[in-house]
This record gives C-alpha cells, structure tokens and sequence, in this order.
C-alpha cells in the first residue's frame, strides 16, 4: 500500500470497557460471558479487553507469546462468538517486540542452528553490533560507550541470552525481558553414552554434578576435584541439554517477522478483535547510537508500517 493511500474512515463508539484475564472470574472465558449475561450486566459494557493468556503462552501473565491459538483450557471460539452475539466489542494484545523461546520460529533455530528459515527472525547481538563494538572473552560484543549510552536495558548488564547451536556454537541474542536458562540432571546413562567410563565412576560423578546444581551452581562453576579429567565432557553435556525460558526480541528488518505481523493481525481480526492494543511496541525499533525505547523515527515509522500495510 502507497505512503499517499488513504484508509477508510470508521466510527468508534466509546463506552465502557470491562477489563479481565480469561480464568480471573471463574476459571474461564465461558465463566466470564456468563457473568456478563447476568440481567444486571446487560448493556452495560461496549468493549471486553481479554488479557493475553486467552492466547498459547507459558510466561509474564499471559505477555510471552508463543503463538496466537486460543488457549484451551481458558478459552474457545464459542466463547468470543457468544460475546460478539452480545454486542460487546473485543480488545487483544499484539506483542510486537518479543516472542517466547517456545516459540516455532525459536525452537526452529534451537533445532536447526544457522540453517534455520528463522536465524535472523530475532535480533542476533553480535550481527547487530558489528563495527560498533569489540568482541569479548565471552563470546559477545561489547558495544562502545558512545553507540549504547541512551539506550534503556531493563535488567542489569546487558540484554543478552546466549544460546547453543546444535553445533555447539554460542549466540547471543537480544533479550530485554525475562530469561532463564535451565540445566537436567545427567545420570549414569548419560555420562557412559557420552564417554569412556565405568559405571561407578559414572555413578559418583552425576551425583556429585547433581548435587552441585540442586544447590544452584551453574555448570561452569561446579568444582570437579579428583573428576577433573571429566569436567570438559560432562559441561559438553549439561550445555547441549540446556533449556531455556524467556522472551527474544524480534528483528523487525527481517520480512519474516512483517510477515508474521501480517499473519498475527488477521488472526485476531478473525477472533473480532474490534481494538487491538501493541504491547511493547515502543522497544521494537533499534539502532547502534539511537535510543531503544521511543526513538525517532523508528518508532513512528514502525507505526505507520503497520496502518499502511493495513495490519
């Protein structure tokens, strides 16, 4: 759609909105839309904000989206058309900076490394920062002063998850919100698959790994002792078994992710979504020196990408 491509005009009506988590009365959407059919309610609302957990998620109240399919056990699709049957309006949550490690486009790339259709669906730190920075002991780039002085990071250090190819490579990838990374305990099993070892041997060196990790120890901090010899294989190990939760910011230069834009806003259109509010979408745009949060013009420009491209 042309830059000069004017959008029809639509009449909002206002009116009182009824703001609710799908399981937060009762223990579902159906609850909710009987509660809103009771003779007291009748005509009372215009509009129903549902919060993001209707959706498929597993973090942050329902905003670590892994994908836009209504949660079972909070919702159906009768629910919404019973709603909609009632005259009151929908509101839904687009999430535009960020999407769970859960993700398909996530776990795709967890699978399938540098060959993944998604290796640039989220923000690869070190390709972002490169020739803006120099590279560390620990595998990242550590940007200079001056590219990174008015951005806003949300956590302590860096926003930072390094992630473990299936090759063994670590990547970082740009992660403002939650992470964290969790390692299995081996066992026996494991440690004799993986290397030349007798059983009992085996047998005391999961222990102890184990051990160390009830206690809260990451793997590159367990004190191997009379196990030294061991110690590169088993973190090999615990590394390539690791699992991760959070949410990974996208790369808002790839097509893919203005493609699933697209996909995204149709989806909640066909849901009845007569409002639809961007969650985060203030961190989405991001360049080396410019604010990351509401900067200019990126932020607007994104905007408008999204109302001309009719999404």
């Amino acid at each position: 759609m042309g830059s000069d491509t004017k959008l029809p005009e639509k009449s909002i009506i206002s009116g009182p909105i009824f703001n609710a988590y799908p399981d937060s009365i009762g223990g579902s959407l159906g609850d909710i839309v009987n509660f809103l059919q009771s003779p007291e309610l009748k005509n009372v609302f215009q509009s129903f904000y549902i919060l993001p957990s209707i959706f498929n998620t597993d973090l942050d109240r329902g905003f670590s989206i892994i994908d836009y399919e209504l949660n079972d056990l909070y919702a159906s699709g009768k629910d919404l058309k019973d709603l909609n049957e009632m005259g009151i309006d929908l509101k839904f949550d687009f999430v535009l900076n960020h999407s769970s490690v859960m993700s398909k486009q996530f776990q795709n790339i967890l699978k399938n490394g540098e060959k993944s259709i998604y290796k640039d669906f989220f923000i690869n730190w070190n390709k972002f920062w490169e020739g803006f920075g120099k590279m560390t002991d620990e595998g990242y780039i550590q940007p200079d002063p001056e590219y990174i002085k008015d951005m806003f990071f949300r956590k302590p250090g860096l926003p930072i998850l390094m992630v473990r190819l299936p090759d063994g490579k670590e990547v970082p990838y740009w992660n403002t919100f939650y992470q964290e990374v969790r390692y299995e305990k081996i066992d026996v099993q494991d440690l004799m698959g993986a290397m030349d070892i007798q059983y009992i041997v085996a047998e005391k060196l999961a222990e102890m790994v184990n051990k160390a990790l009830n206690e809260g120890k990451k793997p590159s901090g367990i004190e191997f002792g009379s196990f030294a010899s061991y110690r590169n294989n088993v973190l090999d190990i615990l590394e390539s078994k690791r699992k991760y939760l959070g949410q990974m910011d996208l790369n808002i230069k790839s097509p893919l992710v203005w493609e699933y834009y697209e996909e995204t806003l149709k989806k909640l259109a066909g849901y009845g979504a007569e409002i639809i509010r961007l969650d985060a979408f203030a961190y989405a745009p991001k360049e080396p020196g410019a604010k990351n949060f509401l900067n200019e013009p990126g932020t607007w420009n994104l905007l408008k990408g999204i109302k001309l491209n009719n999404l």
